[in-house]
């Protein structure tokens, strides 16, 4: 866990222009590799095989008896368009880590760590100017904010359970604003840097229903919330002119302008709802449907506004096991999946909404003799368009994650 948590808080996962804005690039709860094969639903997810922390409620599916441990990488590839320059880029990180036991029989809980949103971004935009010449603005940031959780689930009766999760979000971004004259070396440059500190608790709460319809098939809505957080920050804030510091090269400093060290403040974290709903067939097929929504029009950071717009998104998906128990065949207990995902992002720039789609497919490994998978997805996508000067970013994300299920708990009869 230690190692997990120092991992985590060190990386930054991505390279989008994108997370220059809000917090940055925020992160789905419903980071499991099973769940990002089907396009992200997970409202509605309610399984003993794996932890889903999007839901709280889920625990209670847990099987009495047994331990779980899911872990997983992820890594992408991303191809950056404007209407005259591409270019590539490419990340990897550990992307979740998360436990799950049972209580009680009728109170489960979990623990886990998740990315909460990630800031990574290079951009330089070249200026002309007849009277002071050419000129450029260079944009950097990096770093990201992580989510630990703990959550705890209750059944009410057999068809209902409820759940909450506390969350105590922490991790630090820092981001850099350069202006300086490429032709030539008389003019001093000024250097805007910011950096931010965050860490404070959040709470969601979830509510399943299950009605079995007969004949192994079951029926399961789910629905999310997460409460208005004012998040505790500190932020540094520098500006000074300097020689240098373009491209890596070493900077002298010749004036600092303005410093202010430690500033406290908060970030207005909007409220969030959710639902979902879930047919199966247990061990055979499963279908689902979520959507999602957001109120970051009401965000605010040192209490300004940032001009964002409430988000929503929308998933479809499912998975299908020919034979769960097939002993003939491997690849009949091998589980595929597939999903779509369309969202409306909190960003809206030069008039337009930035929105982001992907489809994805996935399959579960079975490891034999026991319950433990291996999980691989691959998710094809876009976010952004080319047209009012913007960016768009056309990307392959790939999750491997591996889910264990053990029997920890038994009473032992016999020595």
């Amino acid at each position: 866990m230690l190692l997990a948590f120092q991992f985590a808080s060190a990386q930054t996962g991505i390279s989008s222009p994108y997370s220059r804005f809000g917090i940055g690039q925020l992160q789905s709860k419903s980071v499991n590799s099973r769940l990002h094969g089907m396009g992200g639903i997970a409202n509605a997810i309610s399984t003993n095989r794996f932890v889903n922390p999007s839901n709280p409620a889920s625990y209670s599916a847990f099987d009495s008896l047994s331990f779980l441990f899911d872990a997983g990488l992820n890594a992408s590839r991303v191809v950056y368009k404007t209407t005259t320059q591409t270019e590539i880029g490419s990340n990897a990180t550990l992307n979740y880590f998360s436990l799950g036991f049972p209580v009680t029989k009728r109170w489960h809980s979990a623990i886990g760590i998740l990315p909460y949103s990630q800031v990574g971004y290079n951009v330089v935009i070249p200026y002309e100017n007849a009277e002071t010449g050419d000129y450029n603005k260079a944009f950097a940031g990096e770093g990201g904010l992580n989510q630990v959780f703990i959550g705890n689930s209750f059944y009410l009766n057999k068809n209902f359970s409820i759940g909450a999760n506390i969350t105590y979000v922490f991790g630090r971004y820092s981001s850099t604003a350069l202006v300086y004259f490429p032709d030539s070396s008389l003019y001093a440059n000024t250097m805007a840097a910011v950096r931010t500190l965050a860490n404070d608790f959040i709470f969601d709460y979830g509510l399943m229903y299950k009605k079995d319809l007969g004949n192994n098939y079951m029926l399961t809505l789910g629905a999310i919330y997460s409460q208005k957080i004012n998040l505790d920050v500190k932020r540094d804030y520098l500006v000074k002119s300097v020689f240098g510091g373009v491209d890596g090269n070493i900077e002298y400093v010749l004036d600092t302008v303005v410093y202010t060290p430690s500033a406290k403040g908060s970030l207005v974290i909007p409220p969030s709802a959710g639902i979902g709903a879930v047919i199966e067939k247990k061990d055979s097929w499963l279908i689902g449907f979520d959507a999602n929504w957001q109120n970051w029009k009401n965000f605010t950071a040192f209490g300004v506004n940032d001009s964002l717009i409430d988000s929503w998104n929308i998933a479809l998906g499912g998975e299908y096991t020919p034979n769960f128990t097939s002993i003939s065949g491997y690849w009949k207990r091998v589980t595929y999946r597939s999903g779509f995902r369309y969202e409306q992002t909190y960003l809206k720039l030069n008039g337009q909404p930035i929105n982001e789609f992907g489809i994805s497919f996935g399959l579960g490994l079975p490891l034999p003799r026991t319950l433990t998978t291996i999980d691989l997805s691959v998710e094809f996508g876009k976010t952004g368009t080319t047209a009012h000067n913007l960016i768009q970013e056309n990307f392959i994300n790939f999750t491997m994650g591996v889910s264990l299920y053990e029997r920890w708990f038994v009473k032992r009869k016999y020595d």
